[in-house]
């Protein structure tokens, strides 16, 4: 929904309006919104950087307000940006300015406002180049594999050059991406561990992708690189400007294929090369995002989507990846992106032996993305968290079909490791990031229905059913290093619009670990109640979500086996203007 407002403020503070009143300047807000959001548990936790499970909390409130502006100078020029308010940890009960001169105290905590997600875009409509973009985007024009969603909470906060156009019937994509500081070498700290990367600004991810039709066919090739770049310390001359050195280079090149060879029948490839090289000399710490030492890999995907099946209501997806333990983009999609077909992981168990999360994360599913640096911060227990799938290789077969109005599909994923091996080198490229033994499969079996009944002006239910089992043998010449792990679970939820306005709903999930290390046996059981309302009118939304786990086992397998419970809230107000 998109207001329009003519307020001379406002245009006095553009300084377009009347600076050039012979412009027809078309200014509106864009989805702007407050939003406030309220957590409440029974562990009674406070964090002191964000409100959110992740940062460690389960109590507060707060307020922000996200200003989004757009400007239409003409039909080829456009501007925008948002405004928001830094207040992910200003509480409610701090009255707005308690500790406010306390530089202990994070901008989180300040109420600030901040400028995010500016642009400047224009269509001139050249043929060859129709696009250009200027500022903050969202990427999403490129691939989760080489360009994607590197910051969840800020979608737009990442600023480059984008560029489009047609040749022909070819069309192309070229891009200048500045990278965030802490994604280089060493997390952005230089060549020795804690030390500082000193040349950092100009730092950008340059790509450039076609995508050429064949027939009915789509192919789409793309091509990336990334240099982390620092003074280099031999040049002892500053008269005549100062060297640099690449400590870190990493390139990408990506091949897509996609079409319909017959009727129903939708077929999709995908083949990616990386090459990240480290300097001579140099060795990256384990905990880094880059490898430790110089590695090229690949990675593969094939999809198959059958729709057009003799029996009717029924269709039929089948993935086949292989992910190099080694593969390595940079740029690539740390959330919010979802690479495999698979569900992955069982998310009931999220985070398990963090006592916020006895529960997991309340989200159905887990996100797939090939980032080394997974992002799981700042999210909540019902947010869908990322799992990094480096390493990866094996098959997933999902079939749906519906029967008297009853969706259902099944899953069935078996996954092997890349990183597979014994006795890995213990300073190899790849040394930190995974065992240096390991002999691992995992099975993964998913059912899922859903049904509405016509009774009682329609009662909603959904019925889910998964199974994860997880081996590894670790050092084959070690048995008490074994695992084995047994994810079973189920959930019912019923759910119904109780008012014009309202819908509510209640579940219930049982959820059994059985664990094995060695000799030994850990198993674990919990169940959760779940309740769920939302609540709109107009531009105002209105979310909350309850849950009560209870459970007996082992949160920690050095600890007895214990009874445990949690009572957790989470709500959200927010309106749109």
């Amino acid at each position: 929904m998109t207001n329009k407002f003519v307020v001379k403020p406002l245009a006095i503070a553009v300084g377009v309006a009347l600076a050039t009143p012979a412009l027809a300047l078309d200014l509106s807000l864009k989805e702007s919104n407050i939003y406030m959001k309220f957590l409440d548990g029974d562990r009674r936790a406070v964090a002191s950087n964000s409100i959110d499970t992740a940062s460690g909390s389960d109590q507060g409130q707060f307020t922000e307000l996200n200003l989004q502006v757009r400007a239409t100078l003409n039909s080829q020029v456009e501007a925008g940006f948002r405004v928001q308010s830094r207040s992910s940890a200003a509480y409610w009960s701090e009255f707005g300015f308690k500790d406010e001169d306390n530089p202990a105290k994070t901008m989180n905590s300040r109420k600030f406002m901040k400028l995010r997600g500016a642009y400047i875009q224009l269509t001139p409509g050249y043929g060859w180049l129709n696009e250009v973009r200027l500022g903050s985007n969202q990427w999403a024009m490129f691939d989760p594999f080489t360009v994607g969603a590197m910051r969840y909470i800020d979608r737009d906060n990442i600023n480059g050059f984008y560029f489009r156009g047609k040749l022909g019937t070819v069309t192309w994509d070229a891009a200048k991406i500045v990278m965030p500081e802490y994604l280089g070498f060493n997390w952005g700290n230089g060549p020795v561990c804690c030390g500082t990367d000193d040349y950092q600004k100009g730092e950008s991810v340059y790509i450039g992708q076609v995508l050429v039709p064949i027939g009915g066919a789509k192919l789409t090739a793309s091509v990336q690189t990334y240099s982390d770049r620092t003074l280099n310390p031999g040049d002892t001359n500053p008269l005549n400007g100062t060297k640099l050195r690449t400590i870190f280079k990493n390139d990408v090149y990506s091949l897509k294929a996609e079409g319909s060879p017959l009727n129903g029948i939708d077929l999709k490839g995908a083949y990616y090369r990386s090459n990240a090289h480290v300097a001579a000399g140099l060795l990256a710490e384990p905990w880094s995002v880059t490898p430790r030492s110089s590695i090229n890999d690949d990675a593969f995907k094939f999809d198959a989507v059958f729709s057009a099946l003799p029996v009717p209501n029924l269709t039929f997806a089948y993935q086949y990846f292989n992910i190099g333990a080694g593969y390595t983009s940079i740029a690539a999609a740390r959330r919010e992106s979802d690479v495999l077909l698979t569900e992955g992981s069982e998310a009931a168990w999220y985070n398990w032996g963090n006592n916020l999360w006895l529960g997991g994360a309340a989200a159905d599913t887990y996100q797939q993305v090939v980032h080394r640096g997974v992002d799981n911060d700042f999210m909540d227990f019902n947010e869908a968290p990322a799992e990094r799938v480096l390493g990866w290789k094996g098959h997933t077969f999902v079939a749906n079909y519906e029967i008297a109005d009853t969706p259902m599909s099944m899953e069935l994923t078996r996954v092997g490791y890349n990183n597979n091996w014994q006795n890995y080198s213990a300073t190899g490229p790849l040394s930190g990031w995974y065992a240096l033994n390991q002999d691992r499969k995992t099975n993964i079996f998913v059912f899922k229905a859903n049904h509405t009944f016509r009774v009682a002006g329609g009662i909603d239910t959904a019925f889910k059913f998964k199974w994860v089992k997880d081996t590894d043998h670790g050092s084959n010449l070690i048995a008490t290093d074994d695992t084995e792990t047994k994810d079973r679970g189920y959930s019912l939820t019923v759910g119904k619009q109780l008012h014009d306005h309202v819908y509510g709903s209640i579940g219930y999930g049982h959820y059994s670990r059985d664990y094995r290390l060695g000799a030994g046996s850990y198993d674990t059981d919990k169940g959760i109640w779940s309740a769920k309302l939302a609540y709109s009118l107009g531009g105002f939304e209105f979310g909350l979500l309850s849950q009560w786990i209870n459970g007996n086992g082992y949160p920690d397998i050095t600890k007895p086996k214990t009874d445990f419970s949690q009572y957790r809230l989470k709500a959200t107000a927010q309106a749109t203007f």
